[in-house]
């Protein structure tokens, strides 16, 4: 209920831009369609990584694969979103999270959250060449086998850390060869592959460092 004084009106101050930018759900397909938003400016979270869920306020495994409008500087903030005015620069084309979202009443946001949202299969046409080379990374990269394998290497498993390692230097090597010799834009990567493998573990403590001694890991409070 609102309170006396209180405006149901955006405030524009920007936090729900900061805190990260749309998942995006069947309706916004017309987006990519019509050139709104190109693959570049989309990251993939994949089955089985820890992300944030805006309506339930935890960090939690993803139950499926979800596509998002990716962040700016290293940040979660939207690529869209513009700190100096605090303004979306696609605002009259926003995606539906968007466009339900009001910060007096989250019930709009909370119903729609979880229902219809897209996958890389459904914005790749069928037959894609890259189709092959993303089922094969998953397989490889898979999430939930990063994170018993992280769990594992820090409780000084020498066989995890040994694999982790060599997971994470088929994602690199994958990855520069998705630019160098298939042609991809560097920014689209974390689209078709998802985020880097770096990347999931910073968020678990991890930090992958190269020395002359080649790669280390070097887990936070250890």
């Amino acid at each position: 209920m609102t309170n006396p004084g209180e405006t149901t009106s955006c405030k524009m101050c920007g936090t729900c831009c900061i805190k990260g930018g749309p998942t995006l759900h069947h309706e916004d397909m017309a987006l990519i369609r019509e050139a709104v938003l190109d693959l570049t400016d989309l990251v993939t979270l994949r089955r089985g990584e820890i992300a944030h869920d805006p309506v339930q306020e935890v960090l939690a495994p993803l139950p499926e694969e979800i596509i998002k409008v990716r962040g700016k500087d290293s940040t979660w903030t939207c690529i869209f979103y513009e700190t100096e005015g605090h303004t979306c620069t696609m605002y009259d084309q926003r995606p539906a999270e968007c466009r339900v979202l009001d910060c007096h009443d989250p019930a709009p946001l909370t119903a729609m959250y979880d229902q219809d949202r897209i996958s890389r299969a459904d914005l790749l046409p069928e037959g894609h060449p890259l189709f092959e080379l993303i089922a094969d990374h998953d397989a490889k990269c898979d999430p939930h086998g990063l994170t018993q394998l992280a769990k594992a290497a820090r409780n000084d498993d020498v066989d995890a850390y040994r694999e982790l390692v060599e997971k994470i230097t088929y994602d690199q090597e994958i990855r520069r060869l998705a630019v160098e010799k298939g042609g991809l834009p560097e920014e689209s990567l974390d689209f078709f592959l998802g985020r880097s493998i770096e990347a999931l573990l910073a968020n678990m403590g991890v930090r992958v460092r190269q020395g002359a001694q080649g790669m280390k890991l070097v887990f936070r409070g250890k």
